[in-house]
């Protein structure tokens, strides 16, 4: 029996929602540009205000949500256009960073950038916490307002940039780490939004059409 209760409309919209942001569209791409950028920014200013809206923007979460729910539900479309979506994404994000990096030449490190260069267990929790919680919102939709709240929570574009920013400066290591910080969010978020979307029985019980 599920523990958390969603009805069959509420899951039509949760699918719908997820599927329509994990399309590998224009305005995906668009939106990550504009939140790659202002990332970038964000971080060479050290800025965390900054930094916090390219959080806002950034459309990456969805996706992680739409391979969790493919996976559970065994949708292949799905999983395949959500995949695609988040690995050009996060590709593009990198690559952003590095470029800009390069225009800009000589950057000194700010604590904004050294702060990501180095994973550690509260980022880690941060990121469960988070993929609980952003699922749980989509589930619930007297709580799915509290979405943005989670969208800054969720370190998923300001690492990508601050990897290509720190590439761009030959801090190879630093942009490694920066990219590991990105992936044990992703893969957290990941684990945690399954187990969400299976405990509401989202798993099997509803059909898309």
């Amino acid at each position: 029996m599920p523990i958390l209760n969603i009805t069959p409309e509420r899951f039509k919209i949760v699918h719908s929602e997820i599927s329509d942001g994990s399309e590998p569209a224009l305005r995906f791409y668009i939106l990550v540009a504009v939140s790659t950028l202002i990332a970038s920014f964000g971080l060479i200013a050290n800025s965390t205000a900054v930094v916090i809206g390219a959080m806002l923007v950034a459309p990456l979460m969805t996706p992680i949500f739409g391979i969790s729910l493919a996976l559970v539900r065994g949708e292949a479309k799905l999983l395949g256009r959500a995949a695609r979506a988040e690995i050009v994404g996060v590709v593009a994000a990198v690559t952003m960073g590095f470029i800009l990096g390069l225009l800009l030449g000589d950057i000194e490190p700010t604590p904004e950038m050294l702060s990501r260069t180095r994973p550690n267990l509260f980022d880690l929790i941060v990121a469960v916490l988070a993929g609980f919680a952003g699922a749980y919102a989509l589930v619930d939709e007297k709580i799915s307002p509290a979405l943005p709240g989670v969208a800054i929570a969720t370190a998923i574009v300001p690492p990508l940039a601050n990897s290509g920013l720190c590439l761009a400066l030959g801090e190879v290591r630093g942009g490694i780490g920066s990219f590991l910080l990105f992936f044990a969010n992703f893969l957290s978020i990941l684990i945690v939004a399954s187990g969400t979307f299976i405990s509401s029985g989202m798993a099997k019980q509803y059909g898309t059409g």
